[in-house]
This record gives structure tokens, C-alpha cells and sequence, in this order.
């Protein structure tokens, strides 16, 4: 496990939520001595149990000769126990995966092409959100997956203090210079020891899906240039976006320097912030936590609105021994009706464009603004040597730029340039 996805894992689906101490598996209620049984394993949450058994249920009725052994488990642990299933050639037939990570793990070839199986049935592709099928398509046409679901960063707001203050809520209308001067409006010394009780704006920064990425676009740089074999960081337009993160922690501070909360936790969650740059997985978190939530698209920025989305897929193991059965299962987990199931958790958009513009867009408060944020997101990068560079220029950024403003965003970037290229141009 490295230290990059060891971060991700802290600001994904586990957000706000105490890791499992042990795996949780379960299978299709009341299935009997099934034919076939193939075994699905995902990362999740005690909150993602119901809906997930609730979709192998119905799977299983609908192929009632299909067993669906299910294992969940956190983040961290699910990887190092799909690493060790690969590495002894004993890996789950079906396995979820993140978009980023995805070019690693098809170039080691340990992934099945499913576009044999797209051909046969006629499957398609087109029902599911573009930005879905595109992270788990190759170059050469392959295909090694399907989505599950979509992840997107929005603006989340805390309502009430936005009516204390006498702040007008977040909308559509807010760029960089709307956001700086509202942050201003609701950072506070409430008790006047000199000591801010309420930050404006709260964001992680250990990961750039939660925020800095969807700078970087909206300031109109790029974090990797197409083929994936260099960075694009080094331009003004790039650089300039994570200085106006820099600049929003020690210059206008507004946004906690992030060792404030690294022990614990979520500023916004804990009533100590009135804004949030995060996405989409929060929301049962946030509404447990009993906030009057807001949620708003991100601020555009001098280049325009953009925002980041990261697709969950399902993938099938190369030496499965039920290769067709785990197809009709991937197949299942994308239709509308395994969609409509998974929606419940609010967790997640759902990748079928059936489903995201019927039943989701109403389902909840906000569900239209994460819908329509789709039309301007760009995909979290997805690249080989992802962990490696994320690893190193994350370390830079953090040390020297975030926690930190020991250099200016623009030097930090200087500093890890050429390693960074380096990298990506040797894999």
C-alpha cells in the first residue's frame, strides 16, 4: 500500500466513518445449491450493506442459478487483500476499481477484456455516463470493465450559518472573487481571544479530487497531457490554480491550515466551517451529522466552471473460472434497476443516463446540482505510475505549499518537475 492511496483512502467512501475492523460478506438471500458461485469484493461502509444486498438479491432472482458471494471491506484493507489474491492467483471474480488505478492494474494483465462479451450481447455502451465507460476503455478498444457509479465535487454550505451571518447561499452565479468574499463574511472570532471558532471554507488537501484538481481546470491548466507520458503542472495556468488554494489557507485565511484538523477530522461535518469543497460520498455523512446542508456547484473560476469526477468500475478477474456469470453480473450492476437500488444510499451517482435523469435528480435535496456538475467535470487523471506520482508531488505540495507555505506554488512545482516527468515518460 503507498502512502498516496493510503491518502485516498482517508477522504474516500470511508469519509467521516470508522474503518471496518473485519471484512463483512454475505451472499444471495435464500439461494440454495446454486450452479455457479463467483465472488464480488468492494471497498464500503456498514451504510453500503443493505443496498448491496439488496441488488444480489435481486441479481439472484433474476439468475436464480447464480450464487453472488460478497465481501466488503475498508479501503485500505481491501487493497492489500486484492494485491495478495493476484500476487497467489486466488483474486475475486468480480472486484471493484478506481478509475486512477485502473491503467496499472490492466497493464499488468491481470484484467479480462470484457468487449467480446459488449459484441456478443450487443450491450450498449451509450446508456451509460460517457465519463464512466471512458476510464475503463484502452486504447486499442478494449474494454475491462464497467462503471458502478460516479463520484463529483460540489460546494456544500452549512445553511444556518449562512443565515447568521446574512450571506446569500452559494449558486451558479459564484466565481473565485464571490467565494473569497463570502469566506470572509463567515470567518469568525465568535469569543474574541483572537482564535478563529468558524473558517469560511473547509478543504482536505492530501488528495487532488477534493479540490485542487478541479482548480487547476477552472483556472485552465491541465494536470496530464493526453498520452499520459508527461505533466502539464508546470504552466502558468496550472500553477496558478494551486496558488489560489495557497493563498486561500495563509494569505486570506479563510480555509484552516490543515493540520488544525488532521487529528480530528472534517471542519465542515463538526459545525466549524461554513462552506466544504468535496464530494459526492460525503452526503450521508454530512446529513447524519445534522447540518442544515446546502449543496451548490464549485465556483468557476477565470477559465470557466469544472469540476472533477472519478469513476467506481467493476472488473472481472483474467483467470476467473466463471467468466460468464461475472459478465452478467458487471452487466447487472450498471442497469437501471441495480441503479436505482444503489441510489438510495446517496452516496454516489449512478452511471446509467436513465436512472441519473429520472429517478436520481429528484431523489433527494442537491441531486440536481451533482447531475448537471457532469457536463463540465473533468476526469480525476488516470494514468500508469498513478500512486508513484501522486506520491511524490503530493509530499512537495503538502510539506512545502499547503500545511506549510515555505515555497510558492509555482517553486514547488519547479522542485518535482522533472522527477515527476521522469516517471510518467519511463512507463
Amino acid at each position: 500500500m503507498t502512502r498516496s492511496t493510503a491518502r485516498l483512502g482517508a477522504l474516500r467512501r470511508v469519509a467521516g466513518i470508522a474503518a471496518l475492523p473485519v471484512i463483512l460478506a454475505f451472499v444471495a438471500a435464500g439461494c440454495g445449491q446454486a450452479a455457479t458461485t463467483i465472488e464480488y469484493s468492494i471497498w464500503g461502509d456498514p451504510a453500503e450493506l443493505a443496498s448491496q444486498q439488496a441488488i444480489v438479491d435481486a441479481f439472484h432472482e433474476a439468475n436464480p442459478s447464480i450464487t453472488v458471494k460478497v465481501t466488503v471491506s475498508d479501503w485500505d484493507t481491501y487493497w492489500d487483500k486484492l494485491q495478495t489474491g493476484l500476487a497467489g492467483g486466488a483474486a475475486p471474480d468480480v472486484f471493484a476499481m478506481d478509475g486512477p488505478l485502473f491503467p496499472d492494474f490492466q497493464s499488468r494483465g491481470v484484467l479480462l477484456d470484457l468487449k467480446s462479451y459488449v459484441e456478443k450481447d450487443k450491450y450498449d455502451l451509450t446508456q451509460l455516463a460517457d465519463q464512466g465507460v471512458k476510464d475503463f476503455t484502452t486504447a486499442d478498444g478494449g474494454q475491462y470493465g464497467l462503471p458502478r457509479d460516479l463520484n463529483v465535487i460540489v460546494l456544500y454550505y452549512n445553511k444556518a450559518m449562512f443565515d447568521e451571518a446574512g450571506v446569500a447561499y452559494p449558486d451558479d452565479t459564484w466565481d473565485w472573487a464571490k467565494l473569497v468574499e463570502a469566506a470572509h463574511k463567515l470567518t469568525l472570532d465568535k469569543d474574541g481571544d483572537g482564535t478563529t471558532d468558524q473558517w469560511g471554507l473547509y478543504t482536505e488537501t492530501t488528495d487532488m479530487e477534493n479540490y485542487w484538481s478541479s482548480l487547476v481546470w477552472q483556472n485552465g491548466g491541465d494536470i496530464i497531457a493526453p498520452d499520459g507520458k508527461s505533466t502539464l503542472l508546470g504552466s502558468e495556468e496550472a500553477v496558478g490554480g494551486l496558488q489560489f488554494l495557497q493563498d486561500l489557507i495563509w494569505k486570506e485565511k479563510v480555509v484552516p491550515e490543515p493540520a488544525l484538523f488532521a487529528e480530528t477530522g472534517d471542519a465542515f461535518e463538526q459545525g466549524q466551517a461554513a462552506m466544504e469543497a468535496n464530494g459526492s460520498w460525503l452526503v450521508p455523512t454530512l446529513e447524519a451529522a445534522g447540518i442544515e446542508l446546502g449543496i451548490a456547484p464549485l465556483p468557476q473560476g477565470p477559465a470557466g466552471r469544472a469540476t472533477s469526477v472519478n469513476p467506481t468500475g467493476a472488473v472481472v478477474y483474467k483467470d476467473s473460472k466463471n467468466p460468464d456469470a461475472a459478465w452478467l453480473f458487471v452487466k447487472y450492476l450498471a442497469s437501471p434497476a441495480a441503479q436505482e437500488k444503489l441510489m438510495a444510499l446517496k452516496a454516489s451517482l449512478p452511471v446509467s443516463k436513465e436512472v441519473l435523469a429520472g429517478p436520481y435528480a429528484a431523489s433527494f435535496d442537491g441531486a440536481q446540482v451533482f447531475a448537471d456538475s457532469l457536463a463540465y467535470a473533468h476526469l480525476k487523471p488516470s494514468f500508469l505510475g498513478y500512486n508513484e506520482f501522486t506520491a511524490i508531488l503530493q509530499e512537495e505540495l503538502d510539506t512545502n505549499v499547503f500545511n506549510e507555505p515555505k515555497k510558492t506554488a509555482r517553486d514547488a512545482i519547479d522542485t518535482v518537475l522533472a522527477e515527476l516527468n521522469a516517471l510518467l515518460a519511463g512507463q
